[in-house]
């Protein structure tokens, strides 16, 4: 009873800290400029258009997760709160799920030895600069968590036997909807558990068929929902991002690759303590007793690879990488088993694993002052297209592009084109082709209608195509600040010369205090 009151204690102490860091630490909510895509389509779900970036325009599929937008919007409609405290109270409560689950697996699963120790592997996640900044940023990343640490969870159920394998893989297959990469981690997890099962060489082989044939169909119908409430089966993003092809093919430039290598490697070393304590643990202690941690830890090195190929061709964050993280976490766990059956007093394996932790946590104290700065940073990077945002909302009638999607998007409520494509049909299907400046006047003459302001980073590190410059007759349509005072406010504004909100516009902008000047 004593050891419960313990672990209680600790538990409470930790979760304490996580809440303290997450919402005062810190920017709460994050605010970040990705998140407010993800708040316009929420905002417009509980508005009644849901999954429509512009309203009464037709669905599209620019969240990356459907899961997480329809939860949010349920919750904006039942509980009437606005859409950055749902969404950022969401993030916070599904990570405190997260770590709830962690630490059930590691007490029931893992080790009846560990005690009060399973709250270990905790603190190397709690510490952790990115799991904080994902616990308020608004987007998917705490579902994906928690999803995959309830996978790690439900792998302590696991048999050969029965309906085990359908119900994993069905599970696995699902979870396309909070993600569309994450059932590569449960089904490589549950693949393994079931691979190194104390069965039968044709049970392990019947089960694991099993289980990829029922992820496979379950995969699809989670696709075939998300084409029904979407109207594509993936989001956007991949059509713009997966050129598998460039990657195998070798015809993504050479900088890109070390630049890759680079980030990845950089990464690991935030984790290289936990994959030492894994591979230690694993390589001197019987096999066994590594058995249970094994699946979890091949379920990492799979998911890592796959983050290592297509990261050159999606994009660089760290939170990508989370999954990986919870994962090792169980090191810590596994690491004191093997210290409780070495030679060594178990009290002075005890006083070794809490070292351990500590200097982990230590270790991540820096990496958390710097995050929380640029947290605070990224907290105002957006503010002028803010700015505009709330200036054009009261114009009625005016349409808005620009590559930045963000604040500028839902702050003005306004119809708004998106020049990269990530929430728009037309650019994601048609951006690669030749002809594309010429498709792109056509539709927005024919189609969607000229914008009425464009609005771009003055040093903008995109490409071509989310520019509106591209339009053979740019220059005599939109009217534009340019040279020093462009790149002294490294913000470029194009007012149409020709549209009939061009003096509204014109006087939003002087509204703004921006300091915007027109030749």
């Amino acid at each position: 009873m004593k050891l419960r009151y313990q672990r209680a204690l600790l538990l409470i102490l930790v979760l304490a800290v996580f809440v303290w860091l997450a919402r005062y630490f810190m920017p709460f909510p994050a605010n970040f400029e990705d998140s407010f895509i993800m708040y316009r389509y929420a905002q417009n779900g509980a508005d009644g258009f849901p999954y429509e970036w512009n309203r009464a325009a037709g669905t599209v599929q620019g969240m990356t997760g459907v899961a997480w937008v329809t939860l949010v919007t349920l919750v904006m409609r039942i509980t009437r709160l606005d859409v950055i405290s749902a969404n950022s109270y969401g993030c916070l409560v599904f990570s405190i799920l997260t770590l709830l689950a962690i630490y059930a697996t590691a007490v029931r699963h893992f080790s009846a030895r560990n005690g009060w120790l399973a709250v270990c592997p905790l603190v190397a996640i709690v510490s952790s600069p990115f799991f904080i900044r994902a616990a308020s940023n608004g987007l998917e990343t705490s579902i994906t968590v928690f999803f995959v640490a309830l996978s790690i969870y439900l792998l302590g159920f696991l048999r050969t036997t029965g309906t085990h394998p359908v119900w994993a893989g069905i599970f696995s297959g699902l979870t396309v909807l909070v993600r569309p990469d994450l059932p590569i981690f449960p089904a490589s997890l549950f693949f393994f558990g079931l691979a190194l099962a104390d069965t039968t060489r044709k049970e392990r082989i019947k089960s694991c068929v099993t289980l990829a044939v029922s992820a496979f169909l379950a995969a699809l119908g989670a696709l075939f929902i998300a084409y029904v409430l979407t109207g594509t089966a993936l989001p956007l993003a991949a059509s713009l991002k997966f050129a598998m092809t460039d990657l195998l093919l070798g015809r993504l430039p050479g900088n890109q690759y070390r630049f890759i290598l680079g980030f990845q490697l950089a990464f690991l070393s935030h984790l290289l303590p936990l994959v030492i304590l894994a591979l230690i643990s694993t390589a001197l202690l019987e096999r066994a007793n590594s058995k249970p941690y094994l699946p979890v830890y091949l379920a990492c090195a799979v998911y890592f690879a796959y983050l290592f190929t297509v990261l050159p061709i999606v994009d660089v964050a760290y939170r990508f990488q989370l999954p990986v993280l919870i994962g090792l976490s169980f090191a810590m766990v596994h690491f004191f088993d093997f210290i409780v059956k070495s030679p060594t007093q178990r009290k002075h394996g005890t006083a070794l694993i809490l070292a351990i932790t500590a200097l982990l946590a230590i270790g991540n104290v820096s990496h958390l002052f710097a995050d929380r700065k640029e947290s605070e940073f990224l907290l105002v990077d957006h503010t002028p297209y803010e700015k505009i945002g709330r200036e054009l909302r009261d114009i009625p009638g005016v349409s808005i592009a620009s590559s930045e999607a963000g604040k500028l998007a839902f702050y003005s409520q306004k119809k708004f084109f998106d020049t990269v494509g990530l929430n728009d049909l037309f650019v994601a299907r048609n951006k690669k082709r030749d002809n594309y400046p010429e498709l792109l006047s056509n539709y927005l003459r024919s189609d969607f209608g000229i914008p009425d302001i464009y609005v771009r980073p003055f040093h903008a590190e995109i490409d071509s195509y989310a520019f509106l410059e591209i339009i053979p007759d740019f220059d005599r349509l939109y009217e534009c600040n340019k040279g020093s005072n462009a790149e002294r406010l490294n913000l470029v504004v194009c007012v149409y010369r020709f549209g009939p909100h061009v003096h509204d516009v014109f006087a939003s902008i002087q509204r703004t205090g921006l300091g915007i000047e027109f030749p």
